[in-house]
């Protein structure tokens, strides 16, 4: 399991299963690598903290792509 240091406990985490990450907020769409070695990163605009699950696939260049405002729509339409 990704140990993230304590200091940056008070940001928002998502876990994902890849090491290519891209996020769009109310920012430029950004582009991030995870390495495993490492196991997350922090996304310099909004400060979440992207951490691979334990059986993240390594290998793939299947990307995570993140909008927290398109997230939301999707789960108001299941919710509603």
């Amino acid at each position: 399991m990704v140990q993230v240091p304590s200091k940056f406990d008070h940001l928002k985490k998502i876990y994902v299963d890849t090491t290519h990450i891209v996020t769009e907020l109310d920012h430029p769409k950004v582009y991030y690598t995870i390495k495993p070695e490492v196991g997350y990163v922090i996304c310099g605009y909004s400060n979440i903290c992207f951490v691979l699950k334990d059986d993240a696939d390594l290998d793939t260049e299947r990307l995570y792509v993140f909008n927290e405002k398109e997230n939301q729509k999707l789960m108001e339409k299941v919710d509603g």
